[in-house]
């Protein structure tokens, strides 16, 4: 009889922390998600029609120039951050190795 009493007490604790588990998952999963929903309402309702048709042309004229849409971000970067660093070096040594390739130079 104390078997048959300890063998059920075992199958209810495990599924009462199943249970809680799966809850306590849920619940925190379902967070971000909501934080998602209101953020994407605020920048919807601070955007018009227009500017997202705007930004939606630029963005296709870029694609179609991305070398050029690349020298002037290297340039803007460049403007704001003077001091050489890794960065620049290895945008420099992989621009050189692009032309090489492409038979630029």
């Amino acid at each position: 009889m104390q078997q048959v009493l300890a063998t059920f007490l075992r199958k209810v604790l495990v599924i009462l922390l199943v249970s809680f588990i799966s809850l306590s998952s849920f619940a925190v999963s379902s967070q971000p998600s909501f934080a998602a929903t209101s953020t994407m309402q605020e920048m919807d309702s601070e955007q018009s029609v227009s500017d997202r048709e705007q930004a939606y042309e630029e963005q296709i004229k870029a694609e179609k120039n991305l070398d050029k849409v690349f020298e002037e971000n290297v340039k803007e970067y460049r403007k704001e951050n003077p001091e050489e660093g890794i960065i620049e070096k290895t945008i420099e040594g992989v621009e050189k190795v692009a032309d090489k390739v492409t038979g630029k130079k």
